[in-house]
């Protein structure tokens, strides 16, 4: 439609060898779509919703035998050709929206791009450069990084959100509606009765983190947890802590069952944080010194810690999670539905307001 923002740029040029293997993701996921949607429609085999998709040694193989355990796999490869038809589709309308305005206009689409963009750009502080590289985990002190460079990239990002912003407006006047299905996500079920939780019980959201203090990946989903909490609020969305020691973590069993026995004195989220922000300081001795620093009953601490009262409910909350299909820390279901990975926050908002709307 028009020139992209220099960090799309950038990004493409960095991971060019990522190109051929997203379109042959979706290649795979249409592919994949068609069957699926063919096998449970009863279109491949007989049996109607669950049809018989192999056979061997004169015995037959149904569906849900084979693709559940990988149904969550499969949704996102659905999801994933949706998202580039539902991206397909808005660039064609605002195409032909940007035609029909410029030949309103009597000018090139470029031209009429730059008068809605028009104006210089507000200056561009080095306190603005500092907060947008803190932002992307970056500083000035990256030898790689030029000031003035990214001086000129906000400069320029100023300008193409103005351009974005007249864009939806034509979008939003035009009243487009996109026809293309939506594919159903599969809904996990997972008890949540007896594990740590933050927020309304009656919230119509419930987010159930799979997680493992050990691992690097689930200490960066923290903030984003506590940015939920803050822009969503208890009566809203629910957040429910389940335990997965990684057992290549020799150190998250132990922590898991610090968090459990500090969750008895009611101060579980704080030993969460604490153990999250030292997860380089996780033996015996640095457990019980984190006890007395968050406020706990240390001798009761100590007795559940030493005793082992929750290991073999934290053993069985990471083989429960391993049945329905998670094998990776952090993991999510939003209303049963799964997401993966230390995902930013508007990940998580679409998630969640996409929950609250449908359930």
């Amino acid at each position: 439609m028009f020139n992209k923002n220099r960090s799309d740029l950038i990004l493409e040029v960095n991971n060019k060898g990522n190109v051929t293997i997203y379109s042959l993701c979706v290649v795979v996921g249409i592919v994949v779509g068609i069957l699926v949607g063919m096998f449970f429609s009863g279109g491949i085999g007989s049996g109607g919703e669950n049809p018989v998709v192999a056979e061997y040694n004169g015995k037959s193989v149904r569906a849900t035998e084979v693709f559940g355990p990988v149904k969550t796999r499969l949704f996102e490869l659905e999801e994933e050709v949706f998202r580039t038809k539902e991206q397909a589709i808005r660039e064609f309308v605002e195409q032909r929206l940007l035609d029909d305005e410029a030949r309103k206009a009597n000018l090139p689409i470029e031209q009429l791009l730059e008068k809605q963009s028009g104006g210089a750009p507000a200056e561009v502080s080095d306190k603005d450069i500092e907060t947008f590289l803190a932002s992307k985990g970056l500083s000035l002190k990256d030898p790689r990084i030029k000031k003035d460079d990214v001086r000129e990239y906000l400069k320029y990002r100023q300008k193409f959100e103005k351009r974005q912003a007249f864009v939806e407006k034509l979008r939003e006047s035009a009243k487009l509606k996109i026809m293309v299905k939506e594919p159903e996500a599969p809904k996990l079920a997972v008890n949540t009765e007896g594990y740590p939780s933050w927020g309304n019980a009656k919230a119509p959201v419930t987010v159930i983190e799979f997680s493992d203090f050990q691992c690097p990946f689930c200490s960066r989903a923290v903030p984003t947890i506590d940015r939920i909490k803050k822009e969503f609020g208890p009566d809203k969305v629910r957040i429910v802590f389940r335990d997965m020691p990684l057992p290549n973590h020799n150190r998250a069993l132990p922590a898991s069952l610090a968090a459990r026995c500090a969750n008895e004195q009611g101060k579980f989220w704080e030993m969460h944080n604490t153990l999250f922000e030292n997860q380089q300081k996780l033996e015996d001795k640095d457990l019980k010194e984190y006890a007395k620093t968050v406020g706990l009953d240390v001798a009761k601490f100590n007795e559940c810690f030493d005793g082992k009262k929750y290991v073999a409910d934290l053993e069985k909350s990471r083989s429960e999670a391993e049945k329905i299909g998670i094998a990776a820390t952090p993991s999510f279901l939003i209303n049963g539905v799964l997401l993966q990975g230390a995902q930013p926050f508007e990940k998580f908002k679409e998630k969640i307001d996409r929950a609250a709307k449908h359930g």
